[in-house]
């Protein structure tokens, strides 16, 4: 019985050991970012070279961070299942120890039990020591001076015996009490003897099994110290990503507006020049055509007032159509507007100034633009302040106001102290845009017919109202080595995988939805067959488009994009593909409106 529970004390021991060796140590650090400086700088050109360094800064900050927080979870990772391990084995080991209790307890019963029967075999043992010490065999002198009537047999008669034969029978009977004395003994030491060392032993083994499940509860202590320090190392760098995410996400979406045409964008003193669209190197090739560019929507079209004037619409006409309300007389109009770098200003000549629209347009156009323009420019200043002079407000220019094309002039002139109607606060009121593709908020439709052909942009031959873009913006000619807007069946495939990785995948996975050309763009693209590999845990991972169209438009928005591809039709949703599209296709190949369709040339 002693025996056994030194066994699975070998075994538990070991055990513990084993888990002792599985302590890890978990590292972090911590980063910041910095604040956005891009947004002061005056050129778009130069501002989006800013924003994009910083993008790229920001998003190898970003990959770091990641990587630190991927080294933390995976330590959280192992000290869990070190931990799930050590209270496994904590459990299993607890179960041993009291199955061992409960054997030292039937140990410590028996042993207990056994003393008290030992102390009469001790007290026994002792007697017979002691009386077998003091015992001797007869002299031959003593055995023939024997008489027989000493000499009485088991039944308490005597024996008729001789002294050699009385001899004979005591020496035979002194062997044998002495040998069997010496059993008795011999047995009565050895079993003295086990139950001391029994008794050794269990009071050994419960000391061990006592350190043991102290040490193995020091281990959880420990394991667990070390998995809540790891945890707080790893939500302070998600924390970190978290912000990275937002500010590249904000980095994003200033670079979309400066790239993409989600700034304002009027026509100027000039026209834009028409541009034909490259034919494409390959085919079968696709192209994503925008419809308006550089618009919010909002207000007066300005191609659009050029169509409605060339068929003979008036002023009033225009400003009825755009902003729903009539024109206005306002007597007590300002003399004065504050316009900055140059202070307080006459009214009129600072609308002289404004560089919004070509003067050879139709004088009715003309005289539209001067009242959105002086109705914009009332609104702005009319709490106080000064109006500032680049397309964040209006474009004003000091040499035009000096002297202002005779047209713009009459034009200006002509509507003196005339505005909107209707509420200043009004949406989209004194707004205007160049081209909106045809669709305005709270217009609907700027159409004499059927969009697109009857569109009035279109018939007022506004550049921008149909177009594929693949240059860096409407007035610089970077292509960044893709002169055309054409994709190949697997590059438009790409994007339709990245479609699935953006809309369905984790926020490290999106940070790789960039294009491919990184020369112009930076960042960390997920290369084509990566891009498959990802979105085909998402219901992606094709690899050739065949047809691609705008399926479904509704108020002024490609709603729905219906792709066939891999042998089957997937219909996507119209504005977060025209995001993911800006984001992935190479160079500065883009969607620059809200409304728009592609074409296939086989």
């Amino acid at each position: 019985m002693s025996s056994c529970p030194a066994k699975r004390f070998l075994v538990f021991f070991a055990t513990l050991i084993f888990i002792s060796s599985l302590l890890i140590t978990g590292v972090g650090s911590i980063v910041s970012y910095a604040k956005d400086e891009c947004k002061d700088i005056e050129g778009t050109s130069e501002r989006t070279e800013c924003y994009e360094k910083k993008e790229e800064d920001v998003q190898r900050k970003l990959n770091e961070t990641q990587d630190k927080l991927s080294g933390v979870q995976n330590t959280i990772g192992n000290l869990s299942s070190d931990l799930s391990v050590a209270t496994q084995q904590i459990i299993q080991t607890q179960a041993s120890i009291n199955e061992v209790r409960s054997e030292l307890e039937a140990i410590n019963e028996t042993l207990n039990d056994l003393k008290g029967k030992l102390e009469d075999k001790i007290n026994f043992r002792n007697k017979l020591v002691r009386n077998y010490s003091k015992k001797s065999a007869l002299s031959d002198f003593e055995l023939f001076l024997t008489s027989p009537d000493t000499q009485i047999t088991t039944d308490g008669e005597l024996a008729n015996l001789t002294g050699f034969q009385y001899s004979i029978f005591v020496y035979a009977f002194n062997k044998a009490t002495n040998e069997e004395t010496i059993k008795i003994i011999t047995s009565l030491n050895s079993e003295i003897r086990g139950y001391e060392e029994d008794k050794k032993q269990a009071e050994d083994i419960k000391n061990d099994l006592e350190t043991a499940e102290a040490s193995l509860v020091a281990l959880k202590i420990d394991l667990d110290a070390k998995k809540a320090q790891a945890e707080k190392e790893a939500s302070e760098l998600a924390e970190k990503r978290e912000g990275y995410e937002e500010e590249l996400s904000d980095l994003q979406s200033k670079i979309s507006a400066l790239k993409y045409g989600s700034e304002n964008g009027t026509v100027g003193d000039y026209e834009a020049p028409g541009a034909k669209t490259p034919d494409p190197p390959f085919k079968p090739a696709f192209a994503a055509f925008s419809y308006g560019a550089y618009t919010h929507y909002n207000g007066m079209s300005q191609y659009g007032a050029k169509g409605r004037a060339d068929e003979g619409k008036s002023y009033k006409d225009i400003i009825k159509f755009y902003y729903k309300e009539d024109v206005s007389d306002k007597s007590d109009f300002p003399d004065e507007i504050c316009v900055e770098g140059y202070g307080d200003m006459d009214f009129q000549e600072y609308l002289y100034g404004l560089a919004e629209m070509p003067s050879t347009w139709d004088e009715e156009a003309l005289k539209a633009q001067a009242i959105a323009g002086r109705s914009y420019a009332y609104r702005r200043t009319r709490g106080g302040g000064c109006i500032c002079t680049t397309q964040s407000c209006q474009v004003f220019s000091k040499s035009k106001s000096d002297n202002p094309p005779a047209a713009w002039k009459s034009a200006v002139d002509a509507t003196e102290n005339k505005i909107i109607g209707g509420s200043l606060d009004a949406p989209g009121y004194g707004w205007y845009s160049s081209t909106t593709g045809g669709y305005i908020n709270n217009v609907g439709w700027d159409t004499n017919g059927k969009w697109p052909n009857d569109a009035y942009e279109k018939k007022a031959g506004s550049p921008w109202f149909r177009k594929s873009w693949y240059t860096k913006s409407y007035n610089d000619g970077n292509t960044c080595d893709h002169p055309h807007p054409w994709l190949g069946e697997e590059e438009m495939a790409d994007i339709v995988n990245a479609y699935y990785v953006w809309t369905k995948g984790s926020s490290d996975e999106k940070v790789h939805v960039t294009p491919l050309t990184k020369d112009c763009w930076g960042g960390d693209p997920y290369s084509i067959e990566k891009m498959r590999e990802k979105a085909s845990k998402y219901g992606g991972g094709f690899n050739k488009v065949t047809s691609i169209k705008s399926s479904n438009i509704t108020n002024g928005q490609t709603v729905t994009v219906t792709v066939q591809v891999d042998g089957v039709s997937r219909d996507l949703d119209g504005q977060i593909f025209k995001s993911v599209f800006n984001y992935r296709a190479p160079s500065y190949v883009a969607i620059r409106s809200r409304l728009f369709d592609f074409e296939k040339e086989d």
